[in-house]
């Protein structure tokens, strides 16, 4: 069967399965299943987590080429759990998104971040040497398009194509925004808070603005200027970027030259959207096997996935095997941070050859859990910020025999 076919054409369940490990509960099948040796991901010739032809960017390993001008590539699933940096996304497979079609070359002995604003009480202008001289703190986050999963759709969704690798994982260090701010002094008149990139975009958009309210800035964001303790790639915003973990990224300015505290939104707003809060909705999805690899029957294979929030935290991960009608409790790593991703981990056993679909949903802290179905309104909203857990499903080919 062809991959994409696989990967875009939806999936049935096939039959029922018998789970293995400590996670299934099926006593005498359980048992039976654990004596057999369990297949891992390293023991399975696996599909490239992207259906898209992978391209190596200068600096970067092969990641899915969604598109080339502006530059937008997918990490594959494989690769969202790092070796190097475990359980981060390793810097030379984090994804890269852009939408201008050169990316801005910042030499870091001309750099200077501006800070100031109408409702700023003084304006300070930083250069690079002066913002790593300052004490810095760190912190792990997930990043990820508001737009990931477009690509998943039946029909898709207009936008970017993304399917499963609009996201990475990292460990970020850099100076806490609150203290610049506090720092330059900030108005009680002061309502937003806009970061400004260093690339010019159009006659019509001259600079590059994205903002955030004051009241919804979590105390950990960033004004980073390490990634998993090595330069910020310059794919990925080097040498200074916007950090705000909980949200999604789309307003993680990269290449970050000004700060502006105000009273009122910045008129050159992006997105040309009103400023929300813009945390991150409850996920959680598969990494490995990906999608359309062939496994054996009647084997335990290991599945490993992602699941996180906006900083609530990771409960409990669940799946299912049989569209939903059963659902079976995962093991989940440590927790590395409240807005890092858990790592979970489950051994599924397949009984009948064919084609078989594997849901996964995640429960917060506070009770709350990934929608499964796909929301109704998915193609008014422009796909954004769809987590469902049917769209999300990985799809496996067990062998015949």
């Amino acid at each position: 069967m062809d991959r994409r076919q696989l990967l875009f054409g939806g999936a049935s369940v096939i039959g029922l399965s018998a789970l293995a490990g400590c996670s299934s509960g099926l006593g005498e099948q359980s048992a039976q299943a654990a004596s057999k040796k369990l297949i891992t991901a390293a023991d399975l010739k696996m599909e490239v987590g992207t259906p898209y032809p992978l391209v190596s960017l200068p600096g970067k390993k092969p990641m899915g080429q969604v598109y080339d001008r502006p530059p937008n590539y997918e990490t594959p699933a494989e690769k969202l759990i790092g070796e190097k940096n475990y359980p981060y996304t390793d810097n030379d497979y984090y994804y890269v998104r852009y939408r201008e079609a050169d990316v801005l070359e910042v030499d870091p002995k001309d750099y200077t971040l501006k800070i100031g604003g109408d409702a700023a009480h003084n304006e300070v202008t930083f250069t690079y040497e002066e913002l790593l001289a300052r004490s810095s703190t760190t912190v792990g986050a997930v990043g990820m398009c508001s737009g990931q999963g477009r690509g998943l759709h039946h029909p898709m969704i207009p936008g970017m194509p993304w399917t499963k690798g609009d996201l990475s994982a990292a460990e970020w260090t850099g100076i806490p925004l609150k203290d610049l701010l506090k720092e330059v002094g900030v108005d009680d008149s002061a309502e937003f808070v806009a970061f400004r990139g260093g690339r010019l975009i159009s006659m019509t958009k001259p600079q590059y603005w994205r903002s955030y309210i004051l009241d919804t800035i979590p105390d950990e964001a960033l004004v980073a200027l390490k990634m998993n303790g090595e330069d910020i790639p310059f794919w990925n915003g080097y040498p200074v970027r916007l950090v705000v973990p909980g949200t999604y990224a789309p307003p993680w300015v990269k290449q970050l030259v000004e700060i502006q505290i105000r009273k009122t939104n910045h008129p050159m707003e992006w997105s040309g959207r009103e400023a929300t809060p813009n945390k991150l909705n409850l996920h959680s999805f598969v990494t490995t096997p990906t999608d359309g690899t062939t496994v054996p029957p009647r084997r335990p294979i290991e599945f490993t996935g992602v699941a996180y929030d906006k900083g609530d935290g990771i409960a409990q991960v669940d799946y299912s095997i049989d569209d939903g009608k059963s659902w079976h409790k995962a093991k989940l790593e440590k927790s590395y941070g409240k807005y890092t991703w858990r790592v979970w981990r489950a051994n599924i056993e397949f009984d009948e050859p064919g084609k078989h679909t594997v849901m996964c949903r995640a429960t917060s802290t506070t009770g709350e859990k990934q929608a499964v179905e796909v929301s109704e309104d998915v193609r008014e909203n422009g796909g954004r910020k769809e987590t469902a857990a049917r769209l999300y499903a990985a799809h496996i080919m067990v062998e015949d025999g």
